[in-house]
């Protein structure tokens, strides 16, 4: 299962759509094997000269100086969120299906967005990236208006390569198909089921040609062939999650081309998308157990779920140890099962504004199986109970508003992880992390025995080490707890590039930062991109706290349930 998790940044009437880095299926530890050099190699110009004399003899003259046709963004490429940017203008960019052989085959197209306005057109250019790898990040543009400064700056959204609106890679039903086993459950039995289901949809995705040439090398020189359209020398960044991968492979394939660069949420960019993925259970497992849990434990009078964080931790254990063993049936096609619970758990953890709708589906579900476990022709519960769980949970784990959209994003996903570094192939290997994993961190720590990139066949691309070399001043933005990218990781990356400024959100766990409410945050960065002002050191922010227990979403028939569960007298 391939889990999302979409940001809305508000400000005003804007809003943004933002995909983060989680992987379930595409993780963990150190990879085995050397593979061969890239045919596409890189001098890392360091000079706009130096990149201008790299980019002719890079680029085939066809794709040079594209005249761009801005025209207002269709429903078909922006999906629900026309309603929300619907002032947005999306133009075409042509560019070589493969870069190693920039002259054979047909052209790809990139998809990139715009806020339209009037009068000069800005001195600089903000392309900015949601994650993932593979979010579909047209809607990003908005954030020229939904964030206080830039409105003097162009902000360009992106669809990359393999996703949304963009020449798109799919894999076929692969990650829509036959339900994974419980994670948990360690059988023989299972395991190989779920080793199946993942090399199959490896072996779906093979079928596509596109999967080898999606990839970040590929990306990487796509946006500069984007950069050229736009008529720029270099671009400013701002790259979320998978975002910062990629930002800090852009800088260090092409340092000449990099204006300001703002890495929010950052991967450990040092390492391969294996040892990235490895940080995953240990972090989501202390985001729930040091922030969630004591937060859900502080309302138990409102909750329920127990009175300390060790409480609430084996409320959920327990709840998920009933519904794996006999999943909740919410509505024809919506059935809550340990996996499932797992997911929306793990949605929750990305955002602190999530964690009311966590637990009042928690102590809906509490309610639920206490029916359920009553004596047989007890009544059944609140028809009003279930269908708000359902709300709820549909809320956290929403339908697909375009399917093939949804589908190019997993594939894209997979493609990007896979094919940019090694991984081990060992299946044994992989059984054994899971539960290595799982019995510390159980959360996440079962799932990572599920790796679509344990059967994927690589070309051998060798991407550079990310140095720092050569780069301006780059900001790192990041929290304490983050559960998505961790902090750990972060930081080798801030002690690998020499020029970066770490901006450390404390007390903080939230996944995506610029722009979603810190104005510490918001005033280091948009000094930053509107100035060039990066501070003279490493910064901190403190963050803004956790949310109230009080007229949380989710209250009204929940808790009216609830109350009359705890008095004895629901019917």
């Amino acid at each position: 299962m391939h889990h999302r998790r979409r940001v809305v940044r508000r400000a005003g009437a804007a809003t943004v759509g933002v995909l983060a880095l989680t992987g379930p299926l595409l993780v963990a530890s150190p990879a085995s094997g050397a593979p061969a050099p890239s045919p596409l190699g890189t001098t890392r110009p360091a000079t706009v000269a130096a990149a201008d004399a790299e980019f002719l003899a890079r680029t085939p003259e066809r794709f040079r100086d594209q005249q761009l046709a801005w025209a207002p963004c269709s429903r078909e490429q922006v999906g629900l969120l026309a309603s929300l940017t619907g002032g947005l203008e999306c133009a075409q960019v042509a560019v070589p299906r493969d870069w190693n052989e920039p002259e054979a085959g047909e052209p790809l197209q990139v998809t990139i967005s715009r806020e339209p306005r009037q009068g000069p057109r800005p001195e600089r250019t903000v392309i900015t990236n949601p994650g993932g790898p593979g979010g579909a990040g047209l809607s990003l543009a908005t954030l020229g208006s939904a964030v206080p400064g830039l409105a003097d700056t162009e902000v360009v959204g992106l669809d990359v390569r393999g996703t949304g609106a963009s020449s798109a890679l799919t894999c076929g039903s692969a990650f829509v198909g036959e339900t994974p086993p419980d994670y948990r459950d360690r059988s023989p039995e299972a395991l190989a089921l779920a080793a199946k289901i993942v090399q199959g949809a490896a072996q779906a995705c093979a079928q596509d040609p596109l999967a080898p040439v999606v990839n970040t090398q590929q990306t990487v020189f796509d946006i500069d062939l984007v950069r050229d359209a736009l008529d720029r020398e270099t671009i400013d960044w701002v790259g979320y999650s998978g975002g910062t991968w990629l930002g800090a492979q852009f800088a260090t394939h092409l340092p000449g081309r990099v204006g300001r660069f703002v890495l929010d949420s950052s991967v450990d960019a040092t390492a391969g998308y294996q040892e990235v993925f490895s940080y995953q259970p240990m972090a989501f497992q202390r985001r729930f157990d040091v922030d969630f849990a004591p937060w859900a434990a502080a309302g138990n009078a409102t909750f329920g779920l127990g009175a300390t964080g060790e409480d609430v931790g084996a409320t959920y254990e327990r709840l998920r140890a009933e519904l794996a063993a006999r999943p909740l049936q919410l509505l024809p096609g919506l059935a809550v099962d340990g996996n499932l619970l797992d997911a929306l758990a793990m949605q929750s953890m990305y955002g602190k504004a999530s964690f009311p709708q966590l637990a009042w589906i928690l102590s809906g579900l509490q309610v639920v199986e206490a029916f359920r476990a009553g004596p047989a022709g007890s009544a059944a519960a609140p028809a009003a109970l279930t269908g708000r769980l359902a709300d709820l949970v549909r809320q956290l784990a929403p339908a697909a508003d375009r399917p093939s959209a949804t589908e190019s994003m997993a594939a894209t996903f997979a493609a990007t992880t896979c094919n940019d570094s090694p991984w081990t192939t060992d299946q044994a290997f992989w059984d054994a992390y899971g539960n290595e994993q799982g019995e510390r961190y159980p959360l996440v720590g079962y799932t990572k025995s599920s790796q679509v990139c344990a059967y994927w066949q690589r070309d051998g691309l060798v991407l550079p080490t990310v140095d720092g070399a050569d780069l301006p001043p780059l900001l790192i933005v990041q929290s304490r707890r983050d559960p998505a990218t961790a902090y750990e990781g972060a930081v080798k990356t801030h002690e690998a590039m020499g020029s970066s400024v770490l901006v450390t959100v404390e007390d903080e766990g939230d996944h995506g930062l610029y722009g979603m409410g810190n104005p510490c945050v918001d005033d280091v960065v948009g000094r930053f991109l509107t100035e060039g002002t990066a501070p003279d050191g490493d910064v901190t922010c403190e963050g803004v706290g956790l949310p109230p227990v009080a007229g949380s979403q989710g209250e009204g028939v929940v808790a009216k349930v609830l109350r009359a569960a705890r008095s004895g007298t629901a019917s």
